[in-house]
């Protein structure tokens, strides 16, 4: 008799999301916020989590892992200092 046990499908967390991302790279490596976004997002397109939160822990796994990080994730447009 074969008896299937029944595995509950988990939706990966944010941070497995992060570390799935930066494990393409390596200790010394640069790896660039905007890349590091659009990996994620494609990953997990229901990711509700804000660019800046997913930065955040992009940041501190990257660091943790003697990476360097390249914040180009801001459009243009919001790197400009806004005139009133």
């Amino acid at each position: 008799m074969n008896v299937a046990a029944e595995v509950p499908v988990m939706d990966p967390t944010v941070q497995d999301l992060v570390s799935s991302a930066l494990s393409k790279f390596r200790a010394g490596d640069t790896v660039s916020t905007r890349a590091m976004l659009d990996a994620i997002r494609h990953a997990d397109p229901s990711c509700e989590d804000s660019d800046d939160h997913l930065v955040e822990l992009i940041v501190m796994a990257a660091v943790g892992k003697t990476m360097g990080v390249v914040f180009d994730h801001r459009s243009p447009d919001e790197r400009l200092p806004r005139l009133s």
